[in-house]
């Protein structure tokens, strides 16, 4: 997409949206509740019967293997009288069965009802109209994406847009994750998508991403003047590591071209973000938990025949990443603090977050 910078300023979405109750209702419906959302690796259920529970705004979803290897999603809702199925985060259906703890209504993988015990039969009792709430799901570079629409939701792969071309031969089906850090964050969606869209926070707040990723230094302005004198990265440097060094090689399946680039940011909102370097790949996975605050998965992702790494090779790896997570989190937590001011009705973005504008004008359209 097109680097091109503001040429004004342009005012941001107004202030109650990051944190009005009623306002985050509207977007759990838009954006959250009918789009394709990514909330897991399919590495984490390899099984069948393997099952994982993820949690979208108010909705508690279950992920399971099923017996032939495919996965399914549902709601996490008994269809008798609505207990929660699995009342923990993860763990496998031993017996290929999902047994409601309240009264025991079970059904197979597939969410067909198989049982009901203790039920007096009753004439107008039909098993087959009890399945469980369907999910629709779809992968993708070895994401699980779900979409609450169901039965109305659309194919995944116009959502994706040009991801799948651009990174091909990165292989994301093939990556593992080799660290997780899971974080809960108390600042509103949106807040976390514009923070990734811009480089314009990056000198004050990123020394460290700074010192590797020199252009930055100009915050976010790089590129944009017609005239690039100074190099987009430190001398030397191999991947984004606080060092610039790297100890892996690149991803086999790379072109010459891919293993010179040492750093592609990429984002599919409202979800997921993307930090790809040529050796590993850096994955945010957002979910909304209230008006003003969100649960972040943090992923590294490698080949997976270079797992497990060494304590001291992943520190090595994790750390640029997680000490600019940490600082984004941070930021963004202040932004929501300070949002809240009686006379504040909206930010402004200047020339250079104009992805931030870009994706204003998206949820702007969205909500119609």
């Amino acid at each position: 997409m097109e680097r091109k910078a503001l040429e004004r300023l342009e005012p941001g979405l107004p202030a109650p949206w990051y944190h009005d109750p009623a306002h985050y209702a509207r977007e759990l419906e838009v954006f959250w509740y009918r789009k394709w959302v990514a909330v897991a690796r399919e590495e984490e259920l390899r099984a069948p019967g393997d099952w994982r529970v993820v949690r979208i705004g108010t909705q508690s979803i279950l992920l399971a293997r099923g017996e032939a290897g495919e996965l399914r999603a549902f709601h996490n809702t008994c269809r008798h009288r609505g207990s929660v199925l699995c009342t923990e985060e993860t763990g496998n259906f031993a017996r290929r069965r999902i047994v409601c703890p309240y009264h025991s209504w079970t059904y197979d993988l597939a969410g067909q009802l198989v049982a009901t015990p203790r039920r007096m039969e009753t004439p107008d009792f039909d098993m087959t109209a009890f399945r469980l709430y369907r999910v629709a799901l779809e992968t993708w570079g070895g994401f699980v994406f779900v979409n609450l629409a169901g039965e109305a939701a659309p194919p995944l792969a116009p959502s994706l847009g040009e991801l799948p071309r651009r990174f091909a031969r990165y292989g994301f089906e093939r990556l593992a994750i080799g660290k997780r850090i899971v974080a809960e964050v108390r600042a509103n969606w949106k807040l976390l998508a514009e923070n990734f869209s811009e480089c314009f926070h990056c000198p004050p707040v990123h020394p460290e991403l700074c010192r590797v990723v020199t252009a930055y230094r100009d915050a976010g302005a790089w590129g944009l003047r017609g005239a690039e004198t100074a190099p987009e990265f430190a001398p030397g440097a191999q991947t984004l590591t606080l060092d610039g060094t790297a100890r892996l090689p690149p991803i086999a399946t790379l072109g010459a071209q891919e293993r010179r680039t040492l750093y592609v940011p990429a984002m599919l909102p409202p979800s997921l973000f993307l930090n790809v370097q040529p050796d590993y790949v850096n994955a945010h996975l957002m979910t909304p938990t209230g008006p003003q605050s969100v649960r972040i998965v943090y992923d590294w992702l490698f080949e997976p025949e270079r797992l497990p790494l060494g304590d001291d090779d992943l520190a090595h790896y994790v750390a640029l990443w997680d000490i600019t997570n940490r600082q984004d989190a941070r930021n963004c937590e202040w932004q929501q603090q300070g949002m809240h001011a009686r006379p504040f009705e909206h930010g402004y973005y200047v020339p250079q977050e104009f992805d931030c504008h870009r994706f204003a004008q998206w949820v702007r359209q969205e909500l119609g």
